[in-house]
């Protein structure tokens, strides 16, 4: 059975507005009195309602995090690095991985005042979570290339990230280079590349995977079989490299050697790989840092001035990618 504050105050023998001033640490209860009444919580094992707490004081400790429901590790490696770094500012982090407007009513209900939001290019919001934000009084941002009026704002140049890595390879002898991933932002960035770097291009240097693949392997595997096959991959997420790391395997292909890659995001495990893997993304570090700063810090004036910030990418070479 939960103890009240009703229920210390009736074995105090004082009121429970007297109670709630000893448990506070507010100021009109005399020292003893306040020792007898926290001894006898602690008998009790009163455990305080810390929504009530909120709800009184309208503020928090803690940030909520908006996470999307996927198995890539770089939500996973970034969430950790948020944690860390609001630990050092005394703030803790719960996590929703419910679609957006439950997660969002989920933190209202527990009075969170600052979330972190991963929201991808393009998002839109729907009227459930419209209303929901209605509710909400406190500090957003969004992360990863969604915007939305009254929040703040991160997003990743994710199109010069794939940019950069055509060029790389480029300036290393690679004239035939494919792309693997469905970003719409990413093969802007390769073809751009492309173009501009004046190399060889066919059709199929550009493959998606269908739906319902985890990996394009076919056609990849055409490619591989063909004449006028690559001498180096780019490949936009890490469950595409995992795919094409194991067809290289099975094959007995060598890194580089037969074929350079760069894969986008940076995570722990591509530099763990057997041959570890060159990467190109947003770093993780640098993210969660940034959105710290920004989320753990003081509000000023009401009308809070909105951050709008572009990430760029940062390349980490290693032995999967050499000169032709």
């Amino acid at each position: 059975m939960k103890v009240t504050i009703k229920d210390i105050a009736r074995a105090a023998g004082v009121s429970h507005p007297t109670v709630s001033k000893a448990l506070n640490g507010s100021p009109g209860v005399s020292h003893a009195v306040r020792q007898r009444i926290v001894s006898i919580a602690e008998q009790m094992n009163y455990i305080p309602n810390q929504a009530a707490r909120r709800l009184a004081d309208k503020q928090t400790q803690t940030i909520g995090l908006l996470w999307p429901k996927s198995e890539a590790l770089f939500f996973h490696h970034l969430s950790l690095q948020i944690q860390q770094e609001a630990a050092r500012r005394g703030l803790d982090v719960m996590i929703s991985l419910a679609d957006p407007p439950r997660g969002l009513r989920a933190f209202n209900e527990h009075f969170v005042d600052r979330i972190i939001f991963w929201s991808p290019p393009g998002w839109q919001p729907d009227m459930a979570f419209i209303k929901q934000k209605e509710l909400f009084q406190g500090r957003m941002l969004l992360m990863g290339g969604g915007t939305l009026e009254g929040t703040h704002r991160i997003s990743v140049d994710r199109s010069g990230a794939i940019y950069e890595s055509v060029c790389y390879l480029a300036a290393n002898g690679h004239r035939r280079i494919t792309f693997v991933g469905d970003s719409y932002e990413k093969q802007l960035g390769f073809i751009r590349g492309i173009l501009e770097q004046r190399l060889d291009y066919h059709e199929h240097y550009v493959i998606s995977a269908k739906e319902g693949e985890s990996f394009p392997e076919k056609r990849v595997a055409e490619l591989l079989d063909s004449p006028d096959r690559p001498t180096a991959f780019i490949v936009d997420n890490q469950s595409y490299a995992f795919g094409l790391i194991k067809l290289f395997r099975d094959r007995e292909i060598r890194m580089p050697d037969d074929y350079s890659l760069i894969v986008y995001d940076d995570i722990p495990e591509m530099e763990r790989m057997e041959i570890p893997v060159t990467t190109i993304g947003p770093p993780i570090g640098k993210l969660a840092v940034l959105a710290l700063e920004i989320m753990g810090s003081k509000e000023g004036q009401r009308q809070e001035i909105m951050a709008d910030i572009e990430i760029k990418c940062e390349m980490n070479v290693r032995q999967s990618t050499g000169r032709i």
